[in-house]
């Protein structure tokens, strides 16, 4: 794997050339992102959210590393009763073209993102209705109590701040809200092309004046060139580069890998319950058992990435350390259900050997070895795994496309944003839209019911650890492999960067060499 990598970077170094069209007065150096995602529209409902994550577009709350909401735009987020919400912004806010951000031109937001966009209606209860309740505040009622609020105001897809009626204006033309200044960040959209977003320095910034003169942003789509990028000196970060790299990038000179921070996101293991073998709760067990989550996150992924311990990762507060490995437990488990070892060491029921489809796909590279390992590991319980990858995982599991029984996706216990209740909804009660398993436990579907509506933390976090209980121990059907961390490729001069929680990869304070991570608390 390491020398394949190797070999891709030296054809890269002979052909590729990347030009970046940004130019700042001054001495000041913009900062430099190579990403494999293409920003493909300014239209804030459908890609607003990538102007978020480059400093450009901000919430009203803001979700952090220790698991906890704080306000953004937001001074305050009060709840007068079970189904009434008080929002406060803070004083003086401003968009970029100077318009004030008040709480008019909030409502104004949240009523075109209720109209347009999918992401909002599905996050903020149908009947919930906004109203204008002083110059800077909006009362928000909900038809019933809804916990899950606080999540969806750090979702940057629900209701990115932006200047409504300036986005009205130009109809479907949204090439021409570049230069208008329609959002609150530090930087600000100069242009926008199929190669690269360039953001300019917004001076009147309301925490205080942005380190960097600007920021590009150029479209790459392959994870060798981005590297190669950054190596030769045309890109300061490369985002999303592959864990398999490390060894080459730990061994070139002006290059670091750069990871650890936490992330919301991790590779779900998804089983097919209404069909053999995984139907039988006892071969589920067993396989849970029968991973090493050690081995993939210390030597097949370097360290890079966090070991699964449970069902959430170890830094949230609600987490339950237990998922084990016992290969030992795994063999007694199907050797008690019936499932005997038979030909080449791969047990057999009836005359049907224990074959299971394992699903992966390319858009992951990371899934190669990965799945690989848990080939062999459950080889030692007596699965016989085949792997197959397929170009859309989603259209796999969702359609039934490709036969399958084991499904691996990159889709974290938590939203992005932290928000536990959609995915326990979306992913674990009985016909929820990715449930794609078909799973069924009343036990859960009561609890997740439970969880849904109820706002003390404590009683949460009860409920959170009975749900895990389920998920795990009683009636697996969907765990984690690992835990992702975000990780960048930065050169010297970002030796010590580091992005904010939720891939938020520019803030006002980002720059070269020491720096804090912004909190926003109210000045």
């Amino acid at each position: 794997m390491e020398v394949i990598f190797m070999k891709k970077l030296i054809l890269f170094a002979v052909c590729l050339v990347l030009v970046s069209n940004v130019v700042f007065a001054g001495d000041e150096e913009a900062l430099r992102f190579v990403t494999s995602f293409k920003i493909r529209s300014l239209d804030p409902v459908t890609q607003g959210f990538w102007l978020a994550e480059y400093g450009a577009a901000e919430l009203l709350m803001q979700y952090r590393s220790d698991g906890r909401y704080y306000p953004w735009l937001l001074k305050s987020l009060d709840r007068s009763d079970d189904l009434t919400w008080i929002l406060t912004l803070r004083e003086g806010l401003r968009f970029q073209n100077g318009k004030a951000v008040d709480a008019a031109a909030v409502l104004a937001v949240i009523e075109r993102q209720m109209e347009h966009s999918a992401s909002a209606q599905s996050r903020i209860p149908e009947g919930t209705t906004f109203e204008i309740s002083g110059p800077l505040e909006i009362t928000l009622k909900t038809p019933e109590p809804y916990p899950g609020l606080v999540a969806a105001l750090a979702h940057e897809s629900t209701f990115l701040i932006y200047d409504a009626e300036a986005v009205d204006a130009v109809g479907e033309n949204y090439d021409k809200l570049a230069g208008a200044g329609i959002y609150t960040g530090p930087y600000s959209v100069v242009s926008l092309d199929d190669q690269e977003l360039i953001l300019e320095r917004y001076e009147g910034y309301w925490a205080g004046r942005p380190a960097l003169p600007g920021v590009s942003v150029q479209f790459v789509p392959d994870a060798q060139a981005r590297i190669l990028a950054v190596q030769n000196g045309e890109a300061d970060i490369c985002n999303y580069p592959p864990i398999q790299a490390k060894p080459v990038i730990d061994a070139t000179e002006g290059i670091h890998l750069l990871y650890g921070w936490p992330s919301a996101g991790g590779f779900r293991a998804i089983l097919k319950t209404n069909k053999a073998p995984f139907d039988d709760i006892e071969v589920r067990k067993a396989l849970i058992r029968s991973i090493d989550y050690a081995e993939i996150a210390h030597d097949v992924l370097y360290d890079v990435v966090l070991q699964a311990t449970g069902f959430y990762p170890e830094w949230t507060p609600f987490a339950v350390q237990n998922q084990h490995t016992d290969l030992e437990a795994a063999k007694r488990i199907l050797d008690e259900a019936g499932w005997l070892v038979g030909n080449e060491g791969i047990r057999e029921k009836d005359g049907t050997r224990l074959h299971i489809v394992l699903l992966i796909y390319p858009q992951q590279p990371d899934l190669v070895p990965i799945s690989e390992a848990m080939q062999a590991q459950l080889r030692k319980a007596g699965f016989e795994v085949e792997i197959k990858s397929v170009d859309s995982i989603l259209d796999a599991l969702a359609n039934n496309t490709e036969p399958w029984d084991l499904g691996l996706t990159s889709s974290g216990p938590m939203a992005f944003g932290g928000a536990v209740d959609v995915r326990l909804m979306n992913y674990h009660y009985t016909g929820g839209v990715r449930n794609w398993g078909h799973y069924s436990n009343p036990e859960l579907d009561a609890l997740i019911k439970e969880l849904c509506v109820t706002f003390d933390e404590a009683a949460r976090s009860t409920l959170l650890q009975q749900i895990q209980e389920v998920l795990i121990e009683k009636d697996p059907q969907q765990f984690f492999v690992e835990f992702h961390t975000d990780r960048v490729v930065v050169n010297d001069k970002y030796k010590q960067y580091h992005p904010g929680m939720g891939l938020y990869f520019v803030h006002y304070l980002t720059r070269p060499g020491e720096y804090d991570t912004p909190t926003f608390e109210v000045k």
